[in-house]
């Protein structure tokens, strides 16, 4: 026997259905995060390695190299790989809104949530562009430091490790560089303006 509550619960309501505006979303929003965190990881371990530097002398030949890689400790895969998240929500989320061209919404909701993709998309753009720079000059540092420091085999093994994982960051950094110029370049033609 079937009680009303059931039959109740297996119609569909439309009172509770979600209606778009313009306002922020929570795909929107977190990309958005996902780029203040990993700022914060920059300003953090820049920050750290100011502090850890301070009051002590005796530094060896090379010191700035070691600066600058205990400064870039940040660049990692994760790193890389919390972005291209970032950058799957906006691709994502672009193309529910490019979907969204011809239906019962208005235009103006469609191209606020465009727009505002766009402007996150370059964001994350600049992240990955700061992050790419950033794995060129820790490679570098890599290589340098232990050149001026005459290392033995040994501490050449870790700058070895730290390559290939600037490599990896490299690598997923360029995929998400590629599909955000892709997003960029296919939203200015629904917003019909310049990337």
């Amino acid at each position: 026997m079937i009680s009303n509550a059931e039959v109740a619960r297996n119609e569909p309501s439309h009172k509770g259905a979600y209606s778009h505006d313009s306002s922020w979303e929570l795909p929107e929003l977190a990309p958005v995060l996902i780029i203040v965190s990993v700022g914060l990881l920059v300003v953090g371990s820049g920050v750290a390695t100011g502090i850890s530097f301070v009051g002590q002398t005796g530094f060896p030949s090379g010191l700035g190299w070691v600066l600058v890689s205990s400064a870039l400790r940040w660049i990692d895969p994760s790193t890389s790989t919390m972005l291209l998240l970032g950058a799957a929500l906006i691709w994502w989320q672009y193309g529910y809104w490019s979907a969204k061209q011809n239906s019962e919404l208005p235009q103006e909701v469609i191209d606020v949530h465009v727009a505002r993709l766009r402007t996150i998309a370059k964001w994350n753009l600049a992240a990955f562009v700061v992050t790419i720079a950033s794995v060129v000059l820790l490679i570098l540092a890599s290589i340098l430091q232990n050149t001026y420091s005459g290392a033995v085999l040994q501490e050449w093994a870790g700058s070895v490790e730290t390559i290939c994982m600037a490599l990896g960051t490299l690598l997923l950094s360029l995929l998400g560089v590629v599909g955000l110029q892709r997003i960029l370049a296919a939203s200015s033609e629904i917003l019909g303006d310049d990337p």
